[in-house]
């Protein structure tokens, strides 16, 4: 049985149980028994009960006592509808240990929300109807009771967890009034009640021993924990008890146990990133102990001649991380600033090999080694110089880079050293194997070799690559680095200071005399420097000079080398030395220039303030340039006159025109001639 519109119905089947079909039909034909709905497409007909005669609805009633008492206790729970502000509650809530409610739970406790607001509504209802007939209250208990069989049958079709008993159903329904949503929730999720660590204070210490450096087992911790339990009366823990308050408290216990780099390794958030779209944009370089032995002798105290076998060589390298092309490479027997610093100039030196001149990346990223030491030249070859975060090796694709060419390459050579110390034992090559063949391992250069070619077929792959990238990368976008400021941060320093002679700078670079000087007119000025040379032993066409303090620096030119018999001049001879007698009469003139301005200075000072300086003390100081005083002296206002006008003025005096070769030649034969 059940309810349509609030009529009580049997259905077809129920009711062909007690009475025959074609004398049903005859009751629905006749209107003796009211047909409330028609059967078929998945629906079943029903009749109402109250309109079949008293004989067959007694029957029914007997036949179907269940039905009747479902039929009677159903319509206080038909109209319940699910609650979706209780669904969004309980998916949203919290428990305290952070965990969520499971579906089945949400789901069980949405039901649970949905039937007592049905209850409720009922009751008032009820009571409003009592109001209109004025009627006394109905008794409580029996609508309960009948709420409670109600709900015990509705399981199957709304499945809730609410008591069958009448009284707790009451109790549970003013719980559910009082806190709401909440209230519904089972109290065992937060009950603490039979836990053995059941406060703050215990769980205080149970996080001080977790979170203990020396990184304890549970065993231990449980050891410990007991003991002050004893003295503090707690109960005592087990080490499965531990295992679980771990799990819980992992995040906070891990730091402690693991360090502050494994913490943020393995816990905090990370940044994903990804690679550069263009070349140039992103260079990266880190030290890599390569995995290949070489063999080195050597003697001992002793002057004994000992033969090792373990020895590993250091590369550095400087990537391009839009594809990992090395740009960049230096090799040595271990990491340091100056192996750092041959790697950066090999990067530059390289754009220049691809691109004709020596360019800048937009960005570098490197570790903290010798950081304060290499930031100058970090800063030179890239507009923004971005350190990773100390001790984060994620930060740095060149890591993964490594293992990559670890395993392409290295362990495929006979002196192959094997992976990491941390890495699987059975992924080692066979310590006796190598033993035996150890004297077959090559040289230090032998090794340098092996590297230099990994480096070279990496960048024999991906070059063609690597140039589409590269142009694709915007003109205004290149930073290209000039010759000052690649000998200022990676040439090679003389030894010994130098200062300017008349000859220029002389120094000496692997036995071979060098003579350098410089076309700024400023330099001459510092003649009393001695100066600190900076050059490139693959290019000796320039260097740098560079005072001690580094506050002044100036461009040297390899002085050009002049023929000292005129019959063996060459092409470009006389431009050159056309350009160093330009050069002198510009020099002549400024020194002209600048003396004749202090003396028309001083003149002016002399004329300005006659009357306080000793007239003896004028004519020792002021004479023009024939050596006259007295024309000078009578004048009263010196006219002022500006250098470069000065410097004009004598130009125009001197001889500017182009140099007569044959005379310069005429005049050299006579000298060679007086010379012999």
């Amino acid at each position: 049985m059940e309810y349509l519109n609030n009529t009580l119905a049997v259905s077809f089947d129920d009711i062909t149980n007690i009475i025959c079909e074609s004398t049903l039909m005859k009751y629905v034909q006749r209107g003796n028994v009211e047909k409330l709905q028609r059967g078929g497409n998945g629906r079943k007909a029903l009749y109402a009960v109250e309109s079949f005669p008293n004989k067959y609805k007694t029957l029914i009633y007997e036949q179907y006592p269940d039905l009747k008492e479902r039929a009677e206790a159903k319509p206080l729970l038909s109209g319940a509808q699910r609650d979706e502000k209780a669904a969004m509650f309980y998916s949203e809530y919290t428990l305290a240990d952070g965990r969520h409610l499971t579906q089945e739970k949400q789901e069980e406790y949405t039901a649970n929300a949905s039937l007592l607001n049905r209850c409720k509504q009922i009751m008032e209802e009820s009571a409003s109807h009592r109001g209109r007939q004025s009627k006394g209250k109905a008794k409580s208990g029996e609508f309960w009771a009948k709420v409670a069989v109600a709900l015990e049958r509705e399981k199957q079709s709304m499945p809730h967890s609410l008591p069958s008993n009448a009284q707790s159903l009451q109790r549970r329904f003013k719980e559910y009034l009082n806190g709401g949503y909440k209230a519904l929730i089972s109290r065992k999720f937060l009950n603490r009640n039979t836990a053995k660590v059941d406060d703050e204070e215990k769980e205080s210490v149970i996080v001080e021993l977790l979170s203990d450096r020396r990184n304890l087992d549970n065993a231990q911790v449980a050891k410990i924990y007991n003991m002050m339990a004893e003295k503090m009366s707690w109960k005592k823990i087990t080490a499965s008890c531990v295992a679980e308050w771990r799990k819980r408290f992992d995040l906070i216990t891990y730091a402690g146990r693991r360090g502050e780099t494994a913490f943020r390794n393995a816990k905090t958030m990370q940044v994903r990133r990804h690679r550069p779209m263009v070349a140039m944009q992103h260079w990266c370089a880190d030290g890599w102990d390569c995995e290949l032995l070489f063999q080195k002798t050597m003697t001992d105290s002793k002057g004994h001649s000992v033969t090792t076998y373990h020895n590993r060589l250091t590369v550095v390298v400087v990537l391009d991380t839009c594809i990992n092309y090395p740009v960049g490479y230096a090799i040595g027997e271990g990491e340091n600033p100056a192996l750092i610093k041959a790697a950066l100039a090999d990067a530059v030196n390289h754009t220049a090999e691809l691109w004709g001149q020596r360019q800048r990346a937009a960005q570098f990223q490197s570790d903290h080694y010798a950081i304060k030491a290499l930031t100058p030249a970090y800063e030179a070859i890239a507009d923004k110089f971005t350190p990773a975060r100390a001790k984060n090796a994620k930060a740095k694709v060149v890591e993964p880079y490594f293992l990559r060419l670890n395993k392409d390459y290295c362990q495929m050579m006979p002196n192959w050293s094997g992976f990491g110390i941390t890495s699987n034992k059975d992924c080692q090559p066979n310590n006796e194997a190598m033993n035996r063949t150890r004297h077959a391992f090559p040289d230090r250069e032998g090794c340098t070799r092996q590297i230099a070619f990994i480096i070279e077929k990496e960048r024999e792959k991906k070059i063609d690559r690597y140039m589409e990238l590269y142009a694709m990368l915007e003109e205004d976008k290149k930073i290209y680095l000039s010759q000052e400021q690649y000998l200022l941060n990676f040439g090679e320093n003389n030894p010994t200071t130098n200062a300017l002679e008349s000859s220029g700078i002389n120094i000496t670079i692997d036995g071979k005399k060098q003579h350098y000087d410089c076309w700024d007119m400023n330099f001459r000025k510092y003649s009393y420097i001695d100066w600190v040379i900076k050059y490139d032993r693959k290019d000796l066409s320039a260097a740098l000079a560079v005072s001690k303090e580094g506050d002044l620096r100036f461009m040297l030119e390899n002085k050009y080398d002049q023929p000292l018999a005129l019959s063996e001049r060459k092409e470009g001879d006389r431009e050159q030395l056309q350009r160093v007698w330009d050069f002198n009469q510009q020099l002549e003139a400024h020194v002209t220039a600048s003396l004749c301005a202090a003396q028309e200075r001083t003149r002016r000072l002399f004329a300005e303030n006659s009357g306080k300086i000793d007239a003896t003390l004028s004519r020792l100081m002021l004479c023009d340039s024939d050596g006259q005083h007295k024309n000078q002296r009578n004048k009263q206002r010196l006219q002022e006159i500006s250098t470069k006008e000065i410097e004009q003025e004598i130009l125009k005096t001197q001889n500017t025109k182009p140099v007569d070769w044959q005379q310069v030649e005429e005049e050299e034969e006579v000298a060679i001639e007086d010379f012999y």
